[in-house]
């Protein structure tokens, strides 16, 4: 999967897709724990041109969410 803003809205099995301001929050689904923390990689590594994303961890300190912005839009908290 060639990872870009577009694709990611698209979900898979390992992840859903939940609409945030400024951006959308990637989940890890119940059971998938491996195959997000793979994609949770990849998006980490492929960040900064398309998009920026934040990682976002659970009580044990797993990564479970990740923030995702794109770059090409304004933010909401971004100076003026």
């Amino acid at each position: 999967m060639a990872l870009n803003f577009e694709t990611l809205l698209e979900g898979a099995p390992a992840y859903g897709v939940v609409d945030a301001r400024d951006g959308v929050l990637l989940f890890r689904r119940p059971g998938h724990e491996v195959a997000f923390d793979v994609l949770a990689a990849q998006v980490i590594d492929a960040s900064g041109g398309d998009f920026e994303v934040i990682a976002l961890t659970d009580e044990a300190k797993r990564c479970d969410r990740l923030f995702v912005a794109p770059v090409t839009e304004p933010k909401s908290f971004a100076p003026r």
